[in-house]
């Protein structure tokens, strides 16, 4: 289409060749009267070389022909004498034929006439011999330029009309309304930037004064310890100068082998001086140790950067820059995240997800704080808690997996830090004893591949199925999730086989309740209700056997209800969908 062009006078489309508009048809008309007007006409009748006529110098508006100078005067000459010829120059006549043609009306190309009609089914100007008797003859839309000139008029004002009141003030709307909001955003930009100007400098004000109080602190404690340990060190020089004397004195005794007969009292007061000595120098040589373990920081906390007041002011300051201050976590504020209650099978693991925040509420960024499970409910209270593993991911997020062993419910209290979280953690263990039969289900539904989910995509109205298993005697429980509804037009309870099975067109034998106004529904007629199913919501249904009663109760919002009387015979799960695409799943 790109290599398609339309001729300006005929309005005909013609392909564009390879060597471009070189290779288009010449304008013959164009080029005749070119040749006609730039040759004298005179020599071109008496059969002058080309080589030996003459430049045209000159045009007769008369007679319309182009003359050299060897022939005007025998053309002015003939005819009926001078006057009947109109000699002018070429530039003359040049400038006359150019006003002539803006003037004069668009030619067909065809039929060398006005252009007074238009093809609407072709698009293109035509005159009247061409929509008469020309390849335009016989199309319909055939219409004068001029009511085409005043329909695209029309649709031109129209158009810009329609932009002058609409299109314009809209523009004009968003570019002040995007005026303002770059006005906004730069304001609140400068506000931001300031705020954080000063909040960096009060946080390094705040840590340049603590730094200068604990330099201070360290000093003083370092002169402090100093002085005490110049007096010590003082005494233990005396001490060990009193020893340095007693060695001497016995190493005079031992010289003057006086050992053997030394009178009582003076041998008694050298060993009470020695012991007196030594006790003293081991006494000094003890608060000398004291005094080196003492320096450490552990037993002067004032010397450890963790007193409250320093605390408060480097949290204060890491708040105001936006930082997150490295504490421990806070059970007041940390969550269980996702289903607080969940489903497993005995032996399964079942996990749950605690997310750590701290006393402002923000997550933590790192792990290592203390987590502990507490069982507060078994299904017996002789058996024994379920094992509990903590995983530490170490952002903030603590897995914790536990695996019970037998059937039945199970709570456990959460433990962060030593705080209780608001929140407890739900394990229902339950073993399947059934799932959904393919060979029990009405036209219109549909199972999943592990028989855990049906999903209603039929045109049927209320299609059924059962379980692929009864009960007839004992207590058995199952859950039930809706997954998906429209207007919670679900049934749910339990039915005879026999009785479904030679009703197949209704629920007449059922025993369920009604998810959209959640009525009880028992052989065809309503009871007493409790609250509207949702999505979501999880549903116990706890089928006793021996004293043929059925208790429904929704785990979401902890209403139940109850139908006595139950047949005494084998009764199996029943479930009626009638919408598209709603959906139930069991739930173990």
């Amino acid at each position: 289409r790109k290599r398609r062009v339309k001729c300006p006078q005929c309005r005909s489309v013609t392909r564009l060749p390879k060597n471009g508009a070189a290779g288009l048809p010449r304008d013959t008309s164009r080029t005749d009267e070119h040749s006609r007007t730039s040759r004298c006409v005179s020599c071109s009748v008496k059969g002058t070389r080309e080589v030996e006529r003459q430049t045209v110098v000159v045009w007769c508006a008369k007679c319309k022909v182009a003359l050299c100078t060897n022939h005007l005067t025998e053309h002015i000459l003939s005819g009926q004498g001078p006057s009947s010829h109109t000699i002018i120059g070429l530039s003359e006549r040049d400038q006359s034929t150019d006003a002539q043609k803006g003037n004069s009306p668009a030619l067909c190309g065809e039929h060398n006439r006005p252009l007074e009609y238009f093809c609407k089914a072709c698009g293109v100007c035509i005159c009247g011999h061409c929509a008469t008797i020309g390849r335009h003859h016989g199309h319909s839309q055939i219409v004068t330029v001029h009511k085409v000139a005043d329909e695209l008029q029309a649709e031109v004002q129209t158009k810009s009309k329609k932009i002058k009141d609409v299109t314009l003030p809209r523009a004009q709307r968003a570019l002040e309304k995007v005026k303002k909001v770059t006005s906004e955003l730069t304001t609140r930009a400068d506000q931001v930037q300031a705020e954080i100007r000063a909040a960096s400098r009060l946080a390094v004000a705040a840590i340049q004064t603590c730094e200068q109080e604990k330099l201070q602190e360290v000093d003083d404690i370092r002169v402090v310890r100093l002085k005490t340990l110049d007096r010590q060190r003082e005494e233990l020089r005396q001490h060990t100068a009193a020893l340095e004397g007693v060695v001497a004195f016995s190493e005079k005794l031992v010289e003057r082998r006086r050992f053997g007969s030394p009178s009582r009292n003076s041998t008694q007061q050298c060993e009470e001086n020695i012991v007196g000595v030594l006790t003293a120098v081991k006494a000094r040589a003890d608060v000398l140790d004291k005094v080196e373990f003492s320096e450490t920081a552990d037993h002067h906390p004032h010397l450890a950067f963790s007193s409250t007041n320093e605390t408060e002011m480097m949290q204060k300051a890491c708040e105001l820059l936006g930082t997150v201050v490295s504490c421990e976590a806070s059970a007041a504020h940390s969550c269980i995240e996702g289903d607080r209650h969940k489903h497993t099978q005995p032996g399964q693991p079942v996990v749950f997800s605690v997310l750590a925040k701290d006393r402002q509420g923000k997550t933590q960024i790192r792990g290592g704080d203390s987590i502990r499970v507490t069982w507060s409910r078994l299904p017996a209270a002789d058996m024994a808690a379920p094992a509990v593993e903590v995983r530490d991911k170490g952002d903030g997020h603590y897995d914790i997996v536990c695996s019970p062993s037998r059937t039945g419910d199970y709570e456990a209290e959460v433990f962060i830090n030593g705080g209780k979280l608001a929140t407890t953690l739900v394990v229902g263990c339950e073993e399947k004893w059934f799932d959904f039969d393919s060979t029990e289900c009405q036209a219109g539904l549909k199972i999943s591949s592990d028989k855990q989910t049906v999903i209603y995509d039929g045109q049927t109205d209320w299609s059924s199925a059962l379980a692929s298993r009864g009960a007839r005697r004992g207590r058995c429980t199952w859950k039930v999730k809706i997954r998906k509804s429209q207007k919670m037009n679900i049934m749910v309870g339990v039915a005879e086989k026999p009785g479904l099975t030679a009703q197949r067109d209704n629920f007449m034998s059922a025993y369920c309740w009604f998810g959209y106004t959640g009525r009880k529904y028992v052989l065809g007629k309503w009871s007493e209700s409790i609250r509207k199913f949702k999505v979501n919501d999880i549903l116990q249904f706890d089928l006793d056997c021996d004293k043929h009663t059925l208790q429904i109760t929704n785990l979401r919002s902890r209403e139940t209800a109850k139908i006595d009387n139950l047949p005494a015979a084998e009764l199996f799960p029943y479930f009626s969908l009638v919408h598209p695409q709603d959906s139930i799943s069991l739930e173990w």
